[in-house]
């Protein structure tokens, strides 16, 4: 039996669209998804946008290699239109809005069937080893160019 991975979503029209469905746990007492939880979906969908340009922040982390940076949010907006609710297949698009000298912004909205769920702005700075704002590295701005 072949083995199964996280799905990572996939890049189109220049956006990566995640697909991710609504668990219980990810609910209130009404069956309503709690509205932090479209941050962590919001998440999600940055972070497996950068792993499928190519970006492995996990390696980034430990520094090894020059140029190598984080990215922190700094900012974020979220409007939240209508209600996810348990079992809900839902899909978190996310965009690079930005692309600036040490930071990104990137605008993303959770569908479901082609309504708007939620639709929020995120900030990312981008950090050295030291915690202090530099530019972001050819090698990392180049993958983030999508087409």
């Amino acid at each position: 039996m072949a083995e199964l991975l996280p799905h990572s979503g996939y890049i189109k029209d220049g956006e990566h669209i995640l697909p991710l469905r609504v668990y219980y746990e990810d609910t209130d007492a009404g069956g309503i998804v709690y509205y932090a939880n479209y941050l962590k979906y919001m998440e999600r969908g940055r972070s497996d946008m950068l792993r499928e340009l190519g970006i492995d922040q996990g390696e980034m982390l430990k520094f090894k290699a020059a140029g190598d940076v984080k990215f922190v949010v700094v900012r974020s907006e979220v409007d939240y239109i209508k209600p996810a609710v348990l079992d809900d297949e839902i899909t978190v698009h996310t965009r690079l809005e930005k692309l600036g000298r040490a930071s990104l912004l990137m605008a993303q909205e959770i569908h479901r069937a082609g309504d708007i769920l939620a639709r929020g702005k995120i900030r990312a700075a981008v950090l050295n080893e030291n915690n202090k704002p530099v530019r972001l590295p050819e090698k990392i701005m180049a993958k983030l160019i999508i087409t």
